[in-house]
């Protein structure tokens, strides 16, 4: 039940860094307006702390399945 629990923080975690991603390079295209790559550079943030507590959890459900 631990190894699934971590595949599936693994893939919260990857979704959470591809959000992380595009809002990324939306908070540095030239092309959009002030306010929207300040919004984008927020939700960048918000998302990458996101990937990283997926990160943890999955790290803690496969410490928890090699013990057992």
């Amino acid at each position: 039940m631990d190894a699934i629990k971590a595949g599936i923080e693994s893939t919260k975690e990857a979704v959470q860094g591809k959000k992380a991603e595009r809002q990324a390079e939306k908070a540095h295209d030239p092309t959009e307006k002030p306010s929207d790559r300040v919004d984008a550079a927020f939700e960048s943030g918000k998302a990458a702390s996101k990937a990283q507590e997926h990160c943890m959890k999955a790290e803690c459900h496969k410490q928890k399945h090699a013990v057992h």
